[in-house]
């Protein structure tokens, strides 16, 4: 009983020690945050992945073999944020029996990145309309601030040179279908 005693007024004398004024303890804590790569709509709220999104009413060109399209057709089609230094590529597939389609190719955040190629375009009769389409992204990297992230606009632009005369009058349409991923 003794030993009890002394064990008790032992422990109540550090309890005490412990409570004396001027004394003060303090925590550190160590947060950490994982940052995951995101694209977005350009306004920054629709991530891009999984997104299909068909451009209706593209505007269309004229086509004449004396004179082609007349300069063809130039249309902005994305626009879109992404987390500064996100890796960015694009592949193209291209409808139509013989025209360039692009396996996926990194882009950069810095650099306007242009691909371009034929796509031949179905119409009236078997004979297809041959025409070019080129492909640009223009970047604008992040500035570094908080709210600044790397920025692309694309641009899309299709021509039909002269002197098909083998292609009856109609309409001719194809399909390019870019795919953006990022990671």
């Amino acid at each position: 009983m003794k030993k009890f005693l002394l064990m008790m007024a032992a422990l109540n004398l550090g309890a005490s020690s412990a409570l004396a004024a001027g004394q003060s303890a303090s925590v550190t804590l160590s947060p950490t945050a994982t940052v995951t790569n995101v694209c977005a709509t350009m306004n920054g709220t629709v991530d891009l992945n999984g997104i299909n999104e068909v451009i209706p009413g593209y505007p269309t060109m004229d086509y004449n073999a004396l004179d082609g399209d007349g300069g063809g057709v130039e249309t902005p089609f994305v626009q879109f944020w992404c987390t500064a230094g996100t890796s960015l590529s694009m592949a193209i597939a291209a409808s139509g029996a013989g025209s360039d389609s692009q396996a996926a190719m990194t882009f950069s955040n810095s650099v306007t990145t242009t691909y371009s190629g034929d796509i031949f375009l179905n119409g009236t009769g078997s004979n297809l309309l041959k025409a070019k389409y080129r492909v640009t992204i223009n970047p604008n990297a992040s500035s570094g601030a908080l709210t600044s992230p790397d920025k692309y606009k694309g641009k899309v632009k299709f021509t039909a040179p002269d002197g098909q005369w083998g292609v009856p009058a109609g309409t001719y349409s194809g399909t390019l279908a870019m795919t953006i991923s990022y990671n």
